[in-house]
């Protein structure tokens, strides 16, 4: 059974805002709500903070913007697709987290270690706990 990020947050996340024009790979500029296609994160619960929210919707590999890295206290993917959240230990290694299409979380557990963020699953990380 997969675990949903949402199940973890009683709160409802918001709604997306309309796609902005971005390409693929692309990082759009902050935002205050969830972009349709992308997975967003923010410093703050409840998609909320100062220097708005960060998205993907691109391929490889995107490291955390400075303001949500290892903060990112609220997420919402408002896509289809599965994107993988990262976190690289000090001791080395990574650990991964799968972001499912339509997951969000008002309050995301794994708020002190997002890194970066992919759209495969990585093969040189390990499953972050709990388990995705």
């Amino acid at each position: 059974m997969r675990l949903r990020a949402a199940a973890l947050s009683t709160v409802v996340c918001a709604a997306a805002a309309p796609a902005a024009a971005t390409g693929p790979g692309r990082t759009p500029p902050a935002v205050e709500a969830a972009l349709s296609g992308h997975v967003c994160f923010w410093p703050e619960p409840d998609e909320m903070g100062p220097g708005g929210g960060r998205c993907y919707n691109g391929t490889g590999f995107a490291e955390a913007a400075p303001h949500v890295k290892r903060h990112a206290k609220s997420f919402s993917n408002q896509s289809q697709e599965t994107f993988y959240a990262l976190h690289f230990p000090a001791g080395g290694g990574c650990l991964y987290r799968t972001v499912h299409g339509g997951d969000c979380a008002s309050y995301w557990e794994w708020w002190d270690k997002l890194d970066g963020v992919r759209s495969s699953r990585p093969t040189d990380c390990s499953p972050g706990f709990p388990p995705s």
